[in-house]
């Protein structure tokens, strides 16, 4: 009877510790669960983020068209080399603007002299200037 008593204990134990360590395995388990849930939810917001920052870089499209439209009123009036600067004389109305090659200047535009060409820029947009053969 002692015998019998020590066996069903023994099986009652053993019955516990496998429940024991069933409701731990599942405790990890959704621990693991809801940590891998986290991490999708922080790279969803790095990517909204990420998103967001991008739309804030790209300019309004009227802004494009009005920075395009002042672009199309420079004229090219000269270059001018003196030592190791190269200036750039250019015209808008009756104003005259002189920039130093690859500087950032009046109105942040920048103008840089390259084979046959002037490339005026402002704020990303760029136009062209073409050089003529007096030059």
């Amino acid at each position: 009877m002692i015998w019998t008593l020590s066996v069903l204990l023994a099986t009652t134990a053993t019955f516990d510790s496998n429940d024991t360590i069933q409701k731990l395995r599942t405790s990890e388990l959704k621990e693991r669960l809801a940590q891998t849930e986290a991490k999708r939810l922080q790279l969803e917001l790095q990517i909204a983020k990420a998103k967001h920052a991008i739309d804030e870089l790209n300019p309004a499209p009227e802004e494009k068209s009005e920075i395009a439209d002042e672009l199309a009123r420079y004229q090219l009036v000269g270059i001018v080399a003196i030592a190791d600067k190269t200036h750039v004389v250019l015209r808008k109305g009756d104003e005259l603007i002189r920039l130093l090659n690859g500087v950032q200047g009046a109105m942040s535009l920048i103008a840089e002299v390259q084979p046959g060409k002037v490339r005026i820029s402002r704020f990303g947009h760029f136009r062209d200037l073409p050089l003529t053969e007096r030059w």
